[in-house]
């Protein structure tokens, strides 16, 4: 089908060619795109009857359902800009990301009480399972390129959470690029399991304007995800997803899958082995790309046969250049990148946009990497201490500051060791206040208590002191070393 200019022109357009298709599954539940296309509407209308306008920003929060994407198609239908809130929050972060997104309407799936009670007063909550009826006489509005589609939440991990502004231009040429560097085809069925909330744009709509269907599970249950590929063309994972299913997976039956796409940060070479031994019949296709810049690179199967440690070329429109960065290496330098598919800016924070994008609407990543002489990008590391595990970004400075909230803490830090389940995973390391009977559990407990649950640390230690740098700073990389060394002895929960 030939492109039009918006996700929802598209999925529109793929609704009325062909209106008895599958378009979503679930729970042995199964919506044609005709089903899909008016509960998009009608959710449209709910919005607009709720009091929002066109240009508002409406919050969405809910676990992976039918009713989750149409709802956020809806709200983008009523020429609104959906903000997807994370489920796995503290009520105090939801609150916070939704004041930074600026939006009053909310619609809400099953919810915990303390977030429901932390919401209540403040937003009108619109239910997921059953929009209000009765507004047809609402009109939809034509939706234009450059407004706003969708505002894409950070984790809010370095601090306060930021909004990146998708226009309904840069999120179609996001998506289309998706569906044309990793062939969608109308028939081709997707196994959603990763949240929604964060992943809607690469695994969930690169197959809804191209005709796919997609069958969605709650969560990742390795049993569960085999099950679904035994009928499904394509999935999306991460790297520790892809790890966790082949220990625990049947893998016979992902073997009539025709690809695998996987992102969040570059997989280990000998994982990609174990999977080309195991699935010889599968390919894997790999792509870079961020929360305000969605598609930088691409890395297909026949590259990564070739070369596995790469993530790949630049997409087509994109342009990558390495600005030189002090402390690394000559090759080396900070992505900064450009495209179609850049957001727009920081809702609101006009300081953190001018930080994030040059002069000429190029986002700098904080990603450090190389070329070689064909061209093809590598990451070597990250301008920023964040720590990537599971695929969320967790700032060790929030960890650290809950850290020193404890009376029993002198000095804390926080580094990143490998895991693998995780990628990387958080431990606390702390020097105790003199006379203080603080355990390496006791810290454990107090920190993992106050934190959201990705960004819980996995494991503490106590020592007497923190090696330091030449100025006096704590030498995270010697922590990092003597971890891994076993000179500091971590203690699990």
């Amino acid at each position: 089908m030939k492109p039009v200019d918006s996700v929802i022109a598209q999925v529109g357009a793929v609704a009325r060619a062909h209106p008895n298709d599958p378009a979503l599954m679930a729970d042995g539940c199964t919506w044609t795109y005709r089903e899909l296309w008016a509960r998009t509407e009608t959710y449209a209308r709910a919005v607009l009857s709720s009091g929002a306008a066109p240009g508002d920003v409406v919050g969405l929060i809910g676990s992976n359902e039918p009713a989750y994407l149409a709802a956020y198609l809806g709200i983008m239908r009523a020429g609104c800009a959906t903000a997807a809130i994370s489920t796995m929050i503290a009520p105090s972060s939801v609150r916070a990301q939704l004041a930074a997104a600026g939006a009053r309407v909310v619609i809400t799936g099953r919810l915990a009480d303390d977030t429901r009670d932390a919401l209540a007063g403040d937003y009108l909550l619109l239910d997921l399972a059953e929009p209000p009826t009765g507004a047809g006489a609402f009109d939809l509005p034509e939706v234009g390129p450059d407004t706003t589609a969708i505002i894409m939440m950070t984790s809010g991990s370095s601090g306060e959470p930021k909004g990146a502004q998708h226009t309904h231009a840069s999120l179609f040429h996001a998506v289309w690029q998706m569906a044309s560097a990793f062939p969608h085809h109308r028939g081709d069925r997707g196994v959603v399991f990763l949240p929604l909330y964060t992943c809607t744009p690469e695994q969930a709509l690169p197959t809804l304007c191209t005709g796919g269907s997609l069958d969605i599970l709650p969560g990742f249950d390795p049993e569960r995800v085999a099950d679904a590929c035994v009928h499904a063309t394509t999935f999306d994972a991460v790297p520790t997803i892809m790890s966790r299913l082949l220990e625990h997976a049947p893998l016979h039956k992902l073997a009539n899958l025709r690809w695998i796409l996987f992102a969040s940060e570059p997989m280990p070479v000998h994982l990609l082995q174990r999977w080309w031994d195991e699935l010889p019949g599968v390919e894997t296709h790999q792509f870079y790309g961020m929360t305000e810049l969605l598609t930088l690179t691409a890395a297909p199967h026949a590259l990564l046969r070739q070369v596995p440690s790469t993530v790949g070329r630049a997409f087509p429109s994109t342009g990558i250049v390495l600005d030189p960065v002090e402390g690394h290496g000559s090759d080396e330098g900070e992505i900064v990148a450009s495209s179609p598919s850049c957001m727009r800016g920081y809702l609101n924070n006009p300081a953190a946009t001018d930080a994030a994008l040059t002069s000429e609407h190029a986002l700098r990543t904080g990603d450090i990497g190389r070329f070689d002489e064909r061209g093809l990008l590598y990451l070597t590391g990250r301008v920023k201490d964040i720590i990537i595990s599971g695929g969320f970004n967790i700032a060790p400075a929030e960890i650290e500051t809950v850290a020193f909230a404890n009376p029993g803490v002198r000095e804390a830090v926080v580094v990143g060791i490998p895991s693998d389940r995780w990628g990387e995973t958080p431990v606390v390391v702390a020097v105790p206040t003199a006379g203080s009977a603080l355990t390496a559990m006791d810290l454990l407990r107090d920190c993992r208590a106050r934190l959201s649950t990705y960004k819980r640390p996995s494991a503490a230690a106590l020592v007497p002191t923190l090696p330091t740098t030449g100025i006096g700073k704590v030498d995270k990389v010697r922590v990092k070393k003597m971890i891994e060394s076993g000179e500091i002895r971590i203690t699990t929960p």
